[in-house]
């Protein structure tokens, strides 16, 4: 039987380069020229969309996308971009959009955004420099370890959050931020999933419990941790049905963190994070005696493959042997 050789990094790029070139056009299709005479940028693009857009045009008509929501969002990535390009005195050109531009653009033209905005914006520039310049793409047979999941808090930093929510100097402040930790650490929602949260997404059953039905590709039902729902409780006092939960704007990005940032903090405080107040939850999960199926569907996720970032930090069960003894139960 024949061996199979291995294919070369050199052999590998030029395959990369070739399957590029059948991707690419230099037209925009109708229903994208549509979009992009529609498209109304926001300050500071707008100031400098004239000069862009040709530009911005070009590189999407030579990259893969192809879907009107995906081409939306891809006019602004690539607008803003091309924007720090030109007041970095560098070409703005197709030929710029590359990965070391694009990467030292996220590092330090992104001042005002959250770490997962930069992360995010990232991605997608990189994944488009590499349609269009695949040359310096990575080898594909190279593994990139995926980012870490946070770290949750500790029993005595989710003690001192729970204080300052409940203290907070405001009833506004205080129901935010109740709302924010009980929905993270009580339920496992994180700010994808509380973006487009309304009143009618959360029910309270009284003796029952509070449960929390997210939409989305990711939609699920999932009850409060019983330790949160007073919190809850006051998050959710005067929200209407069809109201949001946090903000007035369904698309806007990072809301958790705008309502941590607007907290009264005194003291010392950890610094309140959504995803580490999910993890927080998750950790809860793993430590209590919950089938892995049903975690997986109340958490969103598809694969465990994240959660062993997390069993450092669950405590160890005081009687393992007792634990996969009984699993079975009676037969």
């Amino acid at each position: 039987m024949p061996t199979r050789s291995r294919t070369s990094a050199a052999a590998a790029r030029r395959r990369r380069t070739e399957l590029a070139a059948t991707h690419q056009g230099g037209d925009l299709d109708q229903q994208l020229q549509q979009v992009l005479d529609r498209f109304q940028p926001r300050s500071p693009l707008a100031e400098h969309w004239r000069e862009l857009r040709p530009v911005v045009a070009t590189v999407l008509a030579h990259s893969r996308i192809r879907g009107r929501d995906s081409f939306r969002k891809h006019l602004t990535h690539v607008g803003y971009f091309l924007a720090w390009t030109a007041a970095q005195g560098l070409p703005v050109d197709p030929r710029t959009v590359r990965r070391c531009y694009t990467d030292e653009y996220t590092r330090v033209g992104m001042p005002g955004s959250s770490a997962k905005s930069r992360a995010d914006r990232r991605a997608r520039l990189r994944w488009l420099a590499d349609q269009l310049h695949p040359e310096d793409a990575p080898d594909h047979s190279v593994r990139i370890s995926a980012r870490p999941i946070k770290p949750p808090y500790t029993q005595t930093e989710l003690a001192i959050i729970r204080r300052i929510a409940l203290t907070q100097p405001t009833p506004t402040q205080r129901r935010q931020l109740c709302l924010c930790v009980a929905l993270g650490a009580g339920a496992g929602i994180d700010s994808p999933d509380l973006r487009r949260l309304t009143g009618n997404h959360v029910r309270d059953l009284g003796e029952a419990g509070i449960r929390v039905d997210v939409p989305g590709p990711a939609g699920r039902s999932v009850p409060f941790l019983r330790d949160f729902e007073e919190l809850a409780r006051i998050g959710l006092d005067g929200v209407h049905e069809d109201q949001l939960l946090l903000g007035r704007d369904p698309e806007r990005r990072n809301i958790a963190g705008r309502a941590d940032e607007n907290a009264t903090l005194l003291g010392d405080v950890p610094r309140i994070e959504q995803s580490r107040l999910r993890s927080t939850w998750l950790a809860t999960l793993l430590a209590a005696p919950v089938p892995l199926a049903v975690l997986l569907r109340a958490a969103g996720l598809r694969t465990a493959r994240t959660l062993p970032d997390l069993l450092e930090h669950v405590p160890p069960a005081t009687d393992p042997m007792s634990l996969l003894r009984d699993a079975g139960g009676a037969r």
